[in-house]
């Protein structure tokens, strides 16, 4: 069983050079039934972003469609590091996922938004007031959980996009 990242070293150094080689192999982990392979093949795609952003944005897109609920999760996953220092280039992912139907992908989402509110109030605000426009329940309570860490520092804004929600 892989539990670390450390069990697969050439993952990460295979998708630093050539993401499109190691996309397939970190998609089966992402799909695997063990969590513990799941968070491994999430730690590689912020790893290989970290060299390269524009591949592994295109791939976790296309992953945020996948009908595996645990390969969604990893499309959001995978863009920790990469939500903290280019948010808006995450949006496109977070958007498809905004309102899935699964609570494990959602939570996930709600994550991101929250980690990203720590650097980047605005651009959450921002998102969150544009999905607050046509949002379902599911939408809605991503923005509620996602908003939650800037109730203190944005509570006017906040106030504001909450009430544009649709009610319970």
């Amino acid at each position: 069983m892989i539990s670390k990242i450390s069990d697969v070293p050439d993952l990460v150094k295979d998708g630093r050079t050539q993401p499109a080689v190691a996309f397939p192999r970190i998609r089966r982990l992402a799909a695997s039934e063990r969590w513990q392979e799941r968070e491994v093949a999430a730690t590689a795609l912020v790893e290989i972003s970290k060299k390269q952003a524009e591949a592994v944005l295109a791939e976790l897109l296309r992953w945020s469609g996948d009908p595996d609920p645990n390969v969604r999760r990893a499309s959001c996953e995978g863009l920790r590091g990469l939500v903290r220092t280019t948010p808006e280039a995450v949006a496109p992912v977070l958007h498809v996922l905004k309102s899935d139907p699964s609570a494990y992908v959602r939570k996930s989402v709600a994550n991101l938004l929250r980690d990203a509110s720590k650097k980047h109030p605005a651009v959450v605000l921002g998102l969150c007031r544009k999905w607050a426009e046509s949002a379902d329940g599911n939408t809605c309570w991503v923005i509620r959980q996602g908003l939650t860490k800037l109730r203190d520092s944005e509570p006017e804004q906040v106030r504001a996009v909450l009430a544009a929600l649709p009610a319970k």
